[in-house]
């Protein structure tokens, strides 16, 4: 008992560190081969490693407590200490010594054997998994989509180790509609409006708290305070996604065949436009937003060509050379007027987390936005059978 065999697991032995410490035992000066007399018992090492983050639990409650200063309890006759705040995962090395718990001034003359680390007994716990889809026809009118699929900790492949399986509890589920919205309408209508409807979410709950591995999340949240500050941590530990998605596309009246379409028909415009937004926050990200909004306004009209010939009748000789003025033709008819405006625009907005900070400063957002809108003309005309007009032009603008 008068010295002491110290073990420190840590990312650094002096700020940051887990210590235990065995009182020793010495062993009689004598020429024994009993292996409990050279080493006696009471000098071996056997410590579950889930002591040490409850030790820290302990004293992260503790209100008199400093977390630079050695906090220490007893395990049995041994002695187990936490400095800062260290965790297991981030453990790179381990610190082995002999201490004098006196410091008297007297020094000690011993040795001691440091034989062997092993670790033993994981926690092999399994989980499960599951997933199922739906899919519906609900006629003519569309499909409606739905998908869901989730584990838990621990689900793995039977031939993976214990740290190659999951360590978060997920779920992610899709909901989708795909629909003519224009099947509700009066066939006389010969209105087509194709929706998309769609909302997905991923939530992923890490079994260990990602500002200290060594606690799992639901020890934390436990030991929570008030049930804002359980909410609190459980948002800054999830990994979360939601992606929501409306487009109407394509939208207009169908040409039903009764009538020739004019240029100005209202069957040649089609408008379309979409909506999305995702929205995700992580350990390391506290609010993630991209919206987007996109509008456009077709038109497409589609001729039929119509070649006058004025001198085909006019000149009946049946003569080579007036063949040029008898093929000659004309057509007044566009072949294709097509226009398209499309507006787009994006907001997005980042703010990464103030990890460690007291919640009273926020890191300032970066944003990643812009609006355009562009337009797009085409024109095809057959002015005779041999010759033909392509006319394209586009038009990008950028609005501040």
């Amino acid at each position: 008992g008068e010295v002491r065999a110290t073990v420190r697991l840590a990312s650094d032995f002096v700020s940051n560190y887990y210590e235990y410490q065995i009182p020793l035992k010495v062993s009689p000066w004598s020429n024994s081969t009993d292996a409990d007399a050279i080493w006696p018992e009471v000098n071996n090492l056997d410590l579950e490693l889930a002591k040490l983050s409850q030790l820290k639990q302990r004293r992260n409650l503790c209100d008199t407590c400093s977390p630079i200063l050695p906090y220490m309890e007893m395990d049995g006759a041994n002695y187990i200490s936490v400095v800062g705040n260290p965790n297991l995962g981030d453990v790179r090395s381990v610190l082995i010594g002999v201490y004098n718990p006196k410091n008297d001034g007297l020094s000690k003359c011993v040795e001691v054997w440091f034989n062997e680390m092993r670790l033993t007994d994981f926690d092999e716990k399994g989980g499960y998994a599951a997933m199922a889809r739906m899919d519906v026809q609900l006629a003519d009118l569309g499909t409606i989509s739905v998908s869901g699929n989730m584990h838990t900790a621990g689900f793995g492949n039977i031939d993976q180790r214990v740290n190659e399986r999951f360590r978060d509890n997920y779920l992610q589920y899709d909901v989708a509609a795909n629909l003519d919205l224009g099947k509700l309408l009066p066939k006389s209508a010969g209105i087509s409006v194709p929706v998309y409807a769609g909302y997905s979410q991923s939530v992923s709950n890490p079994e260990y708290d990602p500002y200290d591995l060594d606690i799992k999340l639901k020890d934390k949240l436990r030991m929570a305070r008030s049930e804002a500050e359980r909410d609190s941590i459980k948002r800054d530990a999830q990994d979360f996604t939601s992606i929501k998605s409306l487009n109407f596309t394509n939208v207009r009246k169908l040409n039903q065949g009764n009538n020739k379409l004019k240029l100005w028909s209202i069957e040649n415009f089609d408008l379309s436009y979409s909506f999305s937004q995702m929205n995700a926050h992580n350990p390391l990200i506290e609010n993630d937003v991209l919206t987007k909004h996109r509008g456009g306004l077709g038109y497409n009209y589609a001729g039929q060509s119509k070649f006058l010939t004025p001198f085909k009748k006019l000149f009946k000789s049946k003569s080579k050379w007036l063949d040029l003025l008898r093929d000659f033709n004309l057509n007044y008819v566009p072949s294709i007027i097509s226009f398209r405006a499309d507006i787009t625009r994006q907001f997005g907005a980042t703010r990464i987390r103030n990890v460690g900070g007291d919640g009273t400063y926020k890191l300032p957002e970066t944003y990643n936005k812009y609006f355009t809108f562009d337009r797009y003309y085409g024109l095809k005309w057959d002015l005779t059978r041999s010759l033909t007009i392509d006319f394209n032009a586009v038009n990008n603008a950028r609005i501040d």
